[in-house]
């Protein structure tokens, strides 16, 4: 019994144990199972959800499967796919290298092709890029086809293909920009330079590579550049802009506009500079010229008002020790040599004197060119008024030396005035009127001398500046007048003619005498058309007078700035035509020292003058530096004695001596001899001794209208300058 229940209970855990090693078989085989369909359905869910497009084509090429995403990225169902011919979606350019990547790998099992790409049609017409790596597993049973794992990287290829654009755009607009462009490491270290910058600075471009912007630097600028960079890396600054010098390889100096901005990476690493620089010397160098133009005269080079105003200014501010000296310079009958000998001359002389004024004054002095034909001259720390006239001196001697033009060698003077610093509330603009009004002060005193500004300067200009506006409006309202002096035969005792002699009747001030208006007119111009009037005017009365039965002369006096103009033939001529008296009887006077002035171009005018029939005198002989030679040419009929040597006769042995030589000199070139000046029967009888044959003076009357000789009524206006006639019997035949 114990034997049959120990056999069966042998017999029972052997069952156990079978059933136990059964039940554990099956449940390897369940989790096997269950592991596979894992696997599978892990291996579908990634092929399903894949980005990639997976497709399986058997040996001719057909697709036998095809993943759910190569519908998302071609737009075309798996079934459609499946049924298509092979390659029909691929571009037909890159069908050959396709099929030629799908037939190597054909043909050799287990074998994967290196990556290879294609473009396809999308199903809405565009091209779609793919990236792709084909594997032969036909020895694998499972799959028996050929696996085709694709990527489209369409948006990748054309941002790279952008990024090359970019980078090319970059490269080309880099190594060709007008201006030098230089990549440098946050160093300074250039590591990239274009050719406009190896040609700016003189050197090959290999040469800049590995070379420190900062040695190509100017020494001057170094600093500010360096402090610069310093800034840009450490962020405190984006980018700067700065002019700066390079050293060009030859040593010369290169200005340029330099722009400067740091590239980060996208950590906001420093990574290097970009610098633009612009080569701006040229464009400095007109920049400095047209700033030098501004304020200096074109002509001259010397500083012009504008700066001379502004280094006064300074003067006036800076000077603590002596006096800020002005200088107001101005050439004399500059006009009548601008005139005469014509503007080119005018300017080669102009700028001779501005040479001989440089080199006259002081080192630290200014000297500009105020405008016209006037100078000025600033001198800082002068003690006082003798130190002021001492350089004064000094300019006039310079000036004063002869000048060769082209047209023969003249000698010019100029006249000087001078103002110094020390009044109360002085300016800039009250130490050059003082200095301008004492100048015209030295003009009116006789010209070629200077004089110190005083406080009747001042008034005087005034003055001056109110009888030159007002002389404009005499003209335009008829208040000029033509005064007649007679000229007595002292052959015959009789008055043989008159000198016209222009007057001012002033509605306020009353008669203006000449020498208070005649130089205003001179220097404004305003004695060429006054001197026209004066001509017809005094014609007419002459004529008027020989129709009344008085056959008299008529002298006028030409002015320097008459004499110079052009037209004064065809002016005289008009005026003789127009009022019919005899040229004969007609006489233009001319200062000795007017002749003397151009003396060429004054023999060719007394010439034209001479042609007309008219004769001519030289007046104020003697008083001149008149030389026999062109004395001998000029075609003069008479000379006038000057009134300071007849004032002296028979009391003076010099001035007897002089009247005596005048007289003398006149009948030995067989010209007539008239004295100036008589006052007293002692004079009118030694101008008899001497041969004299004509004199006017006080003694035989003074300046008068017409009206005095027996005329009546008023002279009429300068448009009408017709009065009437003069009866015979007031005046010798």
């Amino acid at each position: 019994m114990a034997c049959i229940l120990g056999a069966a209970v042998g017999a029972a855990v052997a069952c156990l144990l079978l059933w136990r090693q059964e039940r554990s078989a099956r449940r390897a085989v369940s989790d096997a199972t269950a592991a596979v369909r894992r696997s599978e359905a892990r291996l579908q869910a990634l092929v399903r959800n894949s980005h990639d497009v997976i497709a399986i084509f058997d040996r001719d090429g057909r697709c036998v499967f095809a993943s759910p995403s190569a519908e998302r990225g071609l737009g075309r169902s798996v079934e459609r796919l499946l049924a298509s011919p092979p390659f029909d979606f691929v571009h037909v350019e890159d069908r050959p290298a396709v099929l030629h990547t799908f037939t190597a790998i054909c043909n050799r099992p287990g074998s994967v092709s290196p990556p290879f790409e294609f473009r396809v049609m999308h199903e809405d017409g565009t091209w779609h890029t793919l990236e792709a790596v084909g594997t032969n597993l036909t020895d694998d049973p499972a799959v028996d086809g050929i696996v085709l794992n694709a990527r489209d990287v369409t948006e990748r290829r054309w941002a790279e293909a952008e990024l090359r654009e970019a980078q090319e755009r970059f490269r080309s607009a880099f190594e060709h920009a007008p201006i030098g462009m230089a990549l440098a490491g946050i160093d300074g270290e250039l590591f990239r330079v274009n050719r406009a910058l190896a040609q700016m600075l003189g050197r090959a471009e290999d040469q800049l590579l590995g070379v420190s912007i900062l040695d190509l630097t100017h020494p001057e600028d170094q600093a500010t550049i360096r402090t610069h960079l310093d800034r840009l890396v450490t962020g405190e600054i984006p980018s700067y802009q700065v002019e700066q010098r390079y050293i060009h390889t030859d040593g010369r100096e290169v200005w340029t506009a330099l722009s400067a901005s740091l590239v980060r990476d996208p950590g906001g690493t420093p990574m290097y500079v970009v610098h633009q620089i612009e080569d701006v010397t040229a464009r400095r160098r007109d920049g400095e010229r047209l700033a030098h133009q501004a304020i200096h005269d074109p002509l001259t080079g010397l500083p012009n008002r504008l700066l001379f105003v502004d280094r006064l200014r300074r003067a006036l501010a800076e000077d603590t020790h002596g006096h800020t000296a002005v200088l107001f310079l101005d050439l004399d009958h500059f006009k009548v040599i601008n005139d005469s000998l014509g503007h080119s001359a005018g300017d080669r002389l102009l700028v001779t004197i501005a040479d001989r004024l440089r080199n006259a004054v002081r080192p630290n002095d200014t000297v500009a060119r105020f405008g016209g034909d006037e100078f000025t001259v600033l001198c800082r720390g002068v003690p006082d008024e003798r130190v002021a006239a001492e350089i004064a001196k000094r300019i006039a001697s310079a000036v004063a030396k002869p000048v060769q033009l082209v047209d023969g060698e003249i000698y010019v003077t100029i006249s000087v005035g001078i103002a110094l610093s020390g009044g109360e509330m002085e300016t800039t603009e009250t130490l050059l009127r003082n200095a301008d009004a004492a100048m015209y002060g030295a003009k009116e005193n006789g010209r070629a001398r200077f004089q110190i500004y005083a406080a009747a300067n001042r008034d005087h200009a005034v003055t001056q500046l109110r009888t030159g506006n007002e002389l404009r409006r005499a003209l335009e309202q008829h208040e000029l007048r033509v005064f007649y002096q007679p000229i007595l035969s002292l052959a015959s005792n009789r008055i043989s003619g008159f000198e016209a002699l222009v007057r001012w009747e002033h509605p306020e001030r009353g008669l203006v005498p000449p020498d208070q208006f005649i130089p205003q007119a001179e220097e404004t111009g305003l004695i060429v058309p006054i001197g026209a009037w004066v001509l017809e005017h005094a014609c007419r009365q002459a004529a008027e007078w020989h129709v009344g039965g008085a056959p008299v002369s008529i002298s006028i006096n030409l002015s320097p700035r008459q004499l110079a103009e052009a037209t004064l033939p065809a002016t005289v001529a008009g005026a003789l035509e127009r009022t019919g008296i005899d040229p004969d009887r007609v006489w233009l006077e001319i200062t000795e020292t007017t002749l003397m002035r151009d003396a060429e171009s004054t023999v060719s005018m007394l010439h034209k003058l001479r042609d007309l029939g008219v004769h001519l005198a030289v007046d104020d002989f003697g008083t001149g530096h008149s030389s026999m030679t062109y004395l001998k040419r000029f075609p003069v009929d008479s000379l006038k004695v000057d009134r300071s040597f007849v004032d002296g006769l028979g009391r003076e042995p010099e001035a007897t001596a002089i009247c005596t030589a005048v007289v003398n000199l006149a009948h030995a070139l067989g010209l007539g001899a008239v004295a100036e000046g008589v006052e007293t029967p002692g004079q009118l009888e030694a101008l008899r001794g001497l041969g004299c044959e004509y004199a006017q003076g006080y003694l035989f009357g003074k300046p008068a209208p017409a009206d005095r000789y027996g005329l009546s009524g008023r002279p009429r206006a300068i448009e009408a300058p017709v009065p009437p006639a003069l009866p015979a019997a007031q005046v010798g035949r």
